[in-house]
Protein backbone atom coordinates (compact mmCIF):
# COMPACT_ATOMS: atom_id res chain seq x y z
CA UNK A 1 0.00 0.00 0.00
CA UNK A 2 2.83 2.61 0.60
CA UNK A 3 4.38 2.23 -2.76
CA UNK A 4 1.21 3.91 -3.80
CA UNK A 5 1.14 6.39 -1.92
CA UNK A 6 4.63 7.52 -2.00
CA UNK A 7 3.99 6.93 -6.31
CA UNK A 8 1.02 9.03 -5.50
CA UNK A 9 3.06 11.73 -3.81
CA UNK A 10 5.97 11.73 -6.15
CA UNK A 11 3.41 12.06 -9.30
CA UNK A 12 1.98 15.00 -7.03
CA UNK A 13 4.56 16.86 -6.68
CA UNK A 14 6.32 16.33 -9.91
CA UNK A 15 2.70 18.12 -11.99
CA UNK A 16 2.59 20.98 -9.19
CA UNK A 17 5.80 21.58 -9.86
CA UNK A 18 5.29 21.93 -13.74
CA UNK A 19 1.79 23.89 -13.07
CA UNK A 20 4.07 26.61 -10.26
CA UNK A 21 7.27 26.76 -11.25
CA UNK A 22 8.56 27.80 -7.42
CA UNK A 23 11.10 25.35 -7.36
CA UNK A 24 9.22 24.18 -4.05
CA UNK A 25 7.27 20.83 -4.80
CA UNK A 26 10.40 18.93 -7.07
CA UNK A 27 11.88 18.34 -3.61
CA UNK A 28 9.56 16.09 -2.13
CA UNK A 29 9.29 14.34 -5.65
CA UNK A 30 12.81 13.10 -4.56
CA UNK A 31 11.77 12.36 -1.15
CA UNK A 32 8.75 10.46 -2.53
CA UNK A 33 11.10 8.58 -4.51
CA UNK A 34 13.32 7.80 -1.85
CA UNK A 35 10.69 6.33 0.29
CA UNK A 36 8.91 4.39 -2.81
CA UNK A 37 12.51 2.63 -2.93
CA UNK A 38 12.66 1.99 1.04
CA UNK A 39 9.16 0.77 0.43
CA UNK A 40 10.11 -1.51 -2.22
CA UNK A 41 12.49 -2.92 -0.23
CA UNK A 42 9.88 -3.88 2.48
CA UNK A 43 10.98 -1.66 5.38
CA UNK A 44 7.81 -0.19 7.09
CA UNK A 45 6.31 3.13 7.10
CA UNK A 46 7.92 4.73 10.54
CA UNK A 47 10.51 3.96 8.63
CA UNK A 48 9.62 5.51 5.16
CA UNK A 49 7.95 9.00 6.73
CA UNK A 50 10.80 10.72 8.34
CA UNK A 51 13.11 9.49 5.53
CA UNK A 52 10.83 11.10 3.11
CA UNK A 53 10.36 14.11 5.28
CA UNK A 54 14.65 14.57 5.74
CA UNK A 55 15.54 13.81 2.23
CA UNK A 56 12.73 16.34 0.95
CA UNK A 57 13.98 18.56 3.77
CA UNK A 58 17.73 18.24 2.62
CA UNK A 59 17.21 18.54 -1.31
CA UNK A 60 15.43 21.76 -0.62
CA UNK A 61 17.99 23.45 1.78
CA UNK A 62 20.73 22.11 -0.06
CA UNK A 63 19.76 23.11 -3.44
CA UNK A 64 16.71 25.69 -4.09
CA UNK A 65 18.85 28.48 -3.61
CA UNK A 66 21.05 27.49 -6.25
CA UNK A 67 18.36 26.21 -8.67
CA UNK A 68 16.52 29.33 -8.29
CA UNK A 69 19.51 32.05 -8.76
CA UNK A 70 20.81 29.65 -12.06
CA UNK A 71 16.87 30.00 -13.36
CA UNK A 72 16.49 33.73 -12.43
CA UNK A 73 19.88 34.81 -14.13
CA UNK A 74 18.28 35.61 -17.12
CA UNK A 75 19.62 39.24 -17.85
CA UNK A 76 16.67 41.24 -20.31
CA UNK A 77 18.32 42.63 -22.67
CA UNK A 78 17.15 46.07 -24.07
CA UNK A 79 17.51 48.17 -27.56
CA UNK A 80 19.58 50.50 -24.82
CA UNK A 81 21.89 47.47 -24.07
CA UNK A 82 22.91 47.56 -28.15
CA UNK A 83 24.70 51.39 -28.02
CA UNK A 84 27.57 49.36 -25.50
CA UNK A 85 30.63 49.15 -27.03
CA UNK A 86 29.95 51.83 -30.03
CA UNK A 87 30.91 55.55 -30.64
CA UNK A 88 28.75 58.33 -30.29
CA UNK A 89 29.55 62.50 -30.40
CA UNK A 90 28.69 64.16 -27.04
CA UNK A 91 26.37 66.74 -27.32
CA UNK A 92 26.54 68.65 -24.05
CA UNK A 93 30.01 68.32 -21.72
CA UNK A 94 30.58 66.06 -18.81
CA UNK A 95 31.26 68.51 -15.84
CA UNK A 96 32.03 67.72 -12.44
CA UNK A 97 28.47 69.19 -12.18
CA UNK A 98 26.46 68.00 -14.74
CA UNK A 99 25.97 65.25 -16.47
CA UNK A 100 26.42 65.08 -20.75
CA UNK A 101 24.00 64.32 -23.69
CA UNK A 102 24.70 61.84 -26.23
CA UNK A 103 21.72 60.74 -28.85
CA UNK A 104 21.24 57.02 -30.12
CA UNK A 105 18.86 56.31 -31.98
CA UNK A 106 17.29 59.72 -32.26
CA UNK A 107 16.66 59.51 -28.33
CA UNK A 108 18.97 62.14 -26.13
CA UNK A 109 20.23 59.54 -23.20
CA UNK A 110 22.62 61.55 -20.17
CA UNK A 111 25.77 60.34 -19.86
CA UNK A 112 28.74 60.20 -16.96
CA UNK A 113 32.41 59.71 -17.37
CA UNK A 114 33.79 56.55 -16.41
CA UNK A 115 36.67 57.62 -14.31
CA UNK A 116 34.58 60.99 -13.35
CA UNK A 117 36.70 63.30 -15.24
CA UNK A 118 35.38 66.03 -17.62
CA UNK A 119 35.02 65.27 -21.16
CA UNK A 120 34.33 67.96 -23.10
CA UNK A 121 31.45 68.31 -25.57
CA UNK A 122 31.82 67.05 -29.41
CA UNK A 123 34.00 64.29 -28.46
CA UNK A 124 33.81 61.07 -29.69
CA UNK A 125 32.86 58.62 -26.56
CA UNK A 126 32.36 55.14 -26.63
CA UNK A 127 29.68 53.69 -24.10
CA UNK A 128 30.80 51.21 -21.44
CA UNK A 129 27.67 50.16 -19.72
CA UNK A 130 24.36 51.36 -18.88
CA UNK A 131 23.55 52.29 -15.53
CA UNK A 132 20.08 53.17 -14.37
CA UNK A 133 19.41 55.72 -17.15
CA UNK A 134 22.49 57.23 -18.13
CA UNK A 135 25.31 55.91 -20.37
CA UNK A 136 28.50 55.42 -18.57
CA UNK A 137 31.32 56.54 -21.49
CA UNK A 138 34.93 57.11 -21.61
CA UNK A 139 36.41 59.26 -24.64
CA UNK A 140 37.18 56.67 -27.69
CA UNK A 141 40.95 56.71 -28.77
CA UNK A 142 42.52 59.11 -31.10
CA UNK A 143 43.54 57.66 -34.20
CA UNK A 144 46.94 59.44 -35.40
CA UNK A 145 47.90 57.73 -38.69
CA UNK A 146 45.95 61.43 -40.65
Amino acid sequence: MWIYVWLMITATSLILEFITTDMLCIWFAGGGLVALILSACGLSWYIQVPVFIAVSLALMFAFRQMVLKKLNNKQVRTNADMAIGKEFRLLSAITFDNLGTIKVNDVTWNAVSSNDMPIPAGTIVIVKELKGNKYVVEPAPQDNNN
